[in-house]
């Protein structure tokens, strides 16, 4: 039986799963259970551990600041993104202090947050869109960034767009 050294090479092993003393190499990683990258993840000198969490489709990214404090994962923020051509620009942002990380909590916020700003831009272009429509479309927008990196029709184009994030 083929060791996975053979399989994938002992280089690509090497940079991703290093021995212990050895860097790993900086690329984001994919972590199926909450369905997002992590990104920048540091350790504070009061022991605390942070992370950033991306997750995205093709129109919005969102993105996560999580702490880790003791036996507790609290949400720092949620910020909103939309593609502009070149880049990404933030359209909603939201604080939260001492918030427990939950999982619900952040697919309803992102979806609010969603809804707040396709109302806005609706009303200040005149535009007349029900809060119904507008609730469908954030509901698709916010599943379509639950989609998981490791099904077979994920646009890996998409992960384009983690080094302008990653910035942010």
């Amino acid at each position: 039986m083929a060791t996975i050294e053979k399989v994938i090479g002992k280089n690509f092993l090497d940079s991703v799963l290093p021995t212990f003393g050895n860097q790993r190499a900086r690329i984001p990683v994919w972590d199926n259970g909450q369905k997002m990258f992590i990104c920048e993840e540091y350790e504070s000198a009061s022991g605390y551990r942070y992370y950033k969490g991306v997750r995205f489709c093709n129109r919005i990214a969102i993105v996560e600041k999580v702490g880790l404090c003791h036996s507790w994962t609290y949400i720092d923020s949620i910020e909103l993104y939309a593609f502009n051509g070149q880049r990404m620009e933030l359209i909603q942002k939201r604080d939260y202090e001492k918030e427990h990380r939950n999982e619900e909590f952040i697919r309803q916020e992102s979806e609010l947050m969603v809804k707040d700003y396709l109302t806005g831009v609706a009303k200040a272009q005149g535009i007349s869109i029900s809060e119904e429509q507008i609730a469908v479309q954030a509901a698709e927008l916010i599943n379509g960034c639950y989609k998981s990196f490791l099904d077979a029709d994920f646009n890996t184009r998409l992960t384009q767009i983690l080094p302008s994030l990653e910035q942010k």
